[in-house]
């Protein structure tokens, strides 16, 4: 998720642990675990642009990670707070939540999260929430902004948090099941179209849980498709040609077989008017559904004396007043 959905995701636990005792106080901490594991971004300018992909979300996001830090934090923040009568043992449990918050939501991105780091690279990405989601964001930030201007012995606050904890886990396990839904329609259009295809990708595109990216893949390349379950008419797909060819002479590269891997196979290839070749993920949407070019991860890859150098693009969700007006006009 985005970095401001993990800092109020962390603040309202913390306000539900430890508010009555400390005010806001556990609203600061909780905020301040919540993010730490998306530190790693200042880590990534440094690695080269194949190596952040995996760099990010990586052992800062595992298990090991959250093992390792969550006893240290526990411990720093009893020698901050020593004025308060609390045991060792509750900030330990304190820093637990809001870092196990950030690590299981990430789950459910499309880019993944490699909680098994560093004994399996294998990445776990569930495709029900897109990284941005501003309907489970909404109720829990109103919450934490809202209990600020209470008296932490003030019943209210605790309540007000679980409200609005409760409306964003609704909203949560809401895009299960629509998930579930969204593929069992689509598997349907598939088959009652005679389009052939060997894998499906569902994803939803920023925002919300109402606009969802279709992949079906073939042998050579993708039908492409928007799904809005709201109106539930079906998909146009366009077809986009894998071109996997034009690698073929850089598969012994290690950088461009890693950067396969990190697509999981969703991916097409262009060669530009300088002979450049360019990679695009196919498993991002971003909010200008409408431009077919409008990739969020694009990685350029130039022939070099060396070998071979690969830049990529800065994320490009493309989200704007333009995009969101014509966001709210096609899913409503």
């Amino acid at each position: 998720m985005d970095s401001l959905t993990h800092i109020v995701l962390g603040a309202a636990i913390g306000e539900v642990a430890l508010g009555k005792k400390i005010g806001n106080k556990a609203l600061l901490y909780g905020a301040l675990l919540g993010t730490i594991p998306d530190l790693d971004v200042f880590i990534t300018p440094f690695l080269n642009p194949v190596s952040s992909l995996f760099f990010h979300r990586g052992i800062t996001h595992s298990l090991l990670f959250l093992v390792l830090l969550v006893p240290i934090a526990g411990w720093i923040l009893s020698k901050i707070e020593k004025k308060h009568s609390i045991e060792l043992k509750t900030w330990i449990l304190f820093s637990f939540f809001p870092l196990l918050s950030h690590i299981f939501i990430d789950c459910f991105n499309t880019y993944g999260t490699g909680i098994f780091e560093p004994f399996s690279n294998i990445r776990i990405a569930y495709d029900t929430m897109a990284i941005i989601d501003f309907i489970f964001l909404a109720p829990i930030a109103i919450a934490v902004i809202w209990v600020m201007f209470y008296q932490k012995q003030d019943r209210i606050r605790r309540v007000i948090t679980w409200i609005g904890l409760g409306l964003s886990t609704a909203y949560f396990l809401f895009t299960i099941v629509n998930k579930i839904n969204v593929e069992s329609k689509i598997e349907k259009q598939l088959e009652d179209s005679n389009i052939k295809y060997k894998r499906l990708l569902t994803t939803p595109a920023p925002l919300s849980n109402f606009l969802w990216l279709i992949v079906a893949e073939n042998d050579n390349g993708y039908n492409i498709g928007y799904y809005y379950p709201i109106r539930n008419k079906n998909v146009r797909f366009n077809f986009q040609a894998r071109n996997s060819g034009l690698l073929n002479s850089l598969l012994g590269d290690k950088d461009i077989l890693n950067l396969l891997r990190f697509t999981k196979g969703f991916y097409t290839v262009e060669k530009d008017i300088s002979g450049n070749l360019w990679l695009y993920d196919l498993r991002y949407c971003s909010l200008d559904f409408e431009d077919e070019k409008a990739y969020v991860f694009s990685f350029q890859i130039k022939k070099t004396h060396n070998g071979i150098e690969i830049s990529r693009s800065h994320p490009n969700r493309r989200i704007n007043i333009k995009t969101i007006s014509k966001f709210f006009e096609k899913v409503f």
